[in-house]
């Protein structure tokens, strides 16, 4: 228990990285050359948040808004109230992946289990995929007040070295990621590390406690200290599933769910996904999926929500009413399409 404790413990590394390199891109405007020549194509600024978040979140990496949020926070509002909007957008942009993304485990563990080809697989979850799209342009075409996401009316105008140097931090991380396949704290909390450093030198500025939150610093340690206790629980819940017999379809998954949501972790719910339908068989896929797959969005212990709150200051209470609703309208989707149709 005390090994799971301190390797979560890691991840404070990457998160004061995070705090350090958001200073940096929203103090010296490090990536804004970029927007500027974005905003001469693209005129909805609406359109832009959305595809920050949709690239940046594209990796495989814990956290994956670790990367989107420092793109988007170089665009958000100063307003408090204005920002909080943000998060929520970012989260909602950067979950589809685990639809349909052949570099999550999410695909990958159930399409071995069951032994079918990645466009079979898709026919699982092109529904999912397109409900999640779909309510995440929903909400913010229909539920987000337009001066949001008023931004970039005043950007500089575009310099291309200016940009490259600004950009070659995040360029060179997607590099490396793409190249030796490393992810996790034992590898971003050094890369983090580095990449802050490569900002003071070119800022000659090294004073990077400023951008530390300590509030936040000590309710993430808390959290992931518990999230690392309550990550001991997985091998008796897998157990549990691989034991589970036919009539306890309904019990087996909740218990899933649920494991799932205390856990807050996609790789271990891909695992218990993947065990579910070894047991009760491929027609439960999307119905498992679904059901999992809510329990991790929802989950305190997800690190995107941690870094989200630190990013934009978005309420705990504002994520769960709006991620709620499309869990809620993917178990329903999943109930009908597994046990009506």
């Amino acid at each position: 228990m005390i090994e799971s404790i301190l390797k979560n413990e890691l991840y404070m590394g990457y998160i004061f990285g995070i705090m350090i390199l958001g200073g940096f891109i929203r103090e010296y405007h490090a990536l804004e050359d970029v927007y500027s020549l974005i905003k001469r194509y693209v005129k909805d600024n609406r359109v832009i948040i959305i595809l920050t978040s949709l690239l940046g979140g594209v990796l495989p990496i814990p956290g994956r808004v670790a990367l989107s949020a420092p793109l988007l926070d170089a665009i958000a509002p100063a307003d408090k109230k204005r920002r909080s909007a943000f998060g929520v957008i970012d989260y909602l942009s950067t979950h589809h992946y685990y639809w349909w993304s052949p570099l999550e485990k999410t695909v990958v563990l159930p399409m071995a289990v069951m032994g079918i080809s990645y466009s079979a697989f898709i026919g699982y979850t092109i529904i999912p995929l397109i409900i999640t799209l779909g309510y995440t342009w929903w909400y913010i075409f229909s539920k987000v007040d337009p001066e949001t996401v008023q931004i970039l009316d005043n950007v500089r105008e575009f310099d291309w070295r200016r940009a490259l140097r600004g950009w070659a931090p995040l360029i060179a991380t997607v590099v490396l990621l793409l190249q030796t396949g490393k992810s996790g704290a034992i590898f971003f909390f050094p890369w983090f590390g580095a990449m802050c450093a490569y900002y003071s030198v070119i800022y000659r500025d090294w004073k990077w406690g400023r951008w530390i939150d300590g509030k936040f610093a000590i309710i993430a340690t808390i959290v992931l200290a518990f999230s690392g206790v309550v990550g001991q629980i997985k091998g008796p819940v897998m157990e549990y599933l691989k034991s589970a017999t036919p009539e306890m379809l309904i019990p087996a998954s909740l218990v899933a769910m649920v494991a799932a949501y205390i856990m807050g972790s996609s790789g271990k719910y891909a695992g218990m996904t993947s065990a579910l339908v070894v047991v009760f068989g491929p027609q439960y896929l999307v119905w498992f999926l679904c059901t999992e797959y809510s329990g991790y969005l929802l989950s305190p212990a997800h690190k995107c929500l941690m870094i989200g709150q630190q990013y934009f200051g978005t309420p705990i209470r504002k994520y769960y009413k709006v991620i709620g609703a499309l869990c809620a309208i993917l178990i329903g989707y999943a109930a009908i399409y597994t046990f009506v149709v």
